[in-house]
């Protein structure tokens, strides 16, 4: 499609495009970098009027006519001596709006720098933080670790001592009733006396009948009796 003159209208729109560098009513002038840029996707196999709508330019103000003679310009500039043919004479005013777009590239350019150089800082004190927590954790894990140690060597110990407390009760309360039963039983007292025949049968019965708390010697103590005669009694 062939176009005339751009309209006043049509020129604002241009101006705003990054790409242009100046414009009036009978040609644009395009900056360097789209050239290049045209060209790079040019010979990558697009098509032109997809290039330049891709680059924000409205194709049917432009026309089809304008875009197929720029891609000829372009392409034999390109052939006679590469991208930096595509310069071209570049004017005051045009040379001022390059230097804008460049500016504008370096600030963001810069911007995004400035980000990256951020988050990296962000990300190195983030995992510094996480760090210093992970050791605080270490730390108490340890800690309730070896708590959780001496709490269960302090159960060990009062587990044991209540074994024994257990067992010397149990033994008691033999003690008691093997005490009970002489006093009950009376009989023959010999020169010291007492029976000590039934006394020792009453300390074999206890120990017979609970081997595991009757402890001989303390019915022994208990009784007055012998622990030596009483095993001397049962070897005869």
């Amino acid at each position: 499609m062939a176009r005339g003159m751009l309209s006043s209208a049509e020129m604002d729109v241009l101006k705003k495009n990054p790409y242009v560098e100046d414009v009036n009513r009978q040609r644009i002038l395009y900056t360097y970098e789209f050239k290049c840029f045209f060209m790079e996707q040019y010979l990558a196999g697009k098509r032109p009027v997809d290039i330049f709508r891709q680059a924000g330019f409205d194709v049917p103000m432009l026309g089809e006519k304008r875009i197929e003679r720029a891609t000829a310009r372009w392409r034999a500039m390109y052939a006679a001596n590469g991208m930096e043919a595509l310069r071209g004479p570049v004017k005051a005013n045009a040379r001022k709006k390059s230097a804008a777009v460049t500016k504008t590239i370096n600030a963001q350019t810069a911007d995004e720098a400035c980000n990256r150089d951020c988050n990296k800082d962000c990300n190195k004190y983030d995992q510094q933080d996480v760090a210093v927590k992970l050791e605080e954790l270490l730390a108490d894990v340890t800690a309730y670790e070896n708590r959780v140690r001496q709490l269960e060597k302090v159960t060990m110990d009062l587990t044991d001592r209540m074994k024994v407390l257990e067992k010397r009760s149990n033994e008691l309360v033999i003690e008691k009733e093997v005490l009970c039963k002489a006093r009950r039983a009376g009989g023959e007292q010999n020169e010291n006396g007492r029976n000590n025949t039934e006394l020792y049968q009453l300390i074999r019965e206890a120990a017979e009948a609970c081997p595991e708390y009757a402890n001989v010697t303390k019915l022994c103590e208990a009784l007055n009796v012998s622990a030596r005669g009483y095993y001397a009694y049962w070897k005869r």
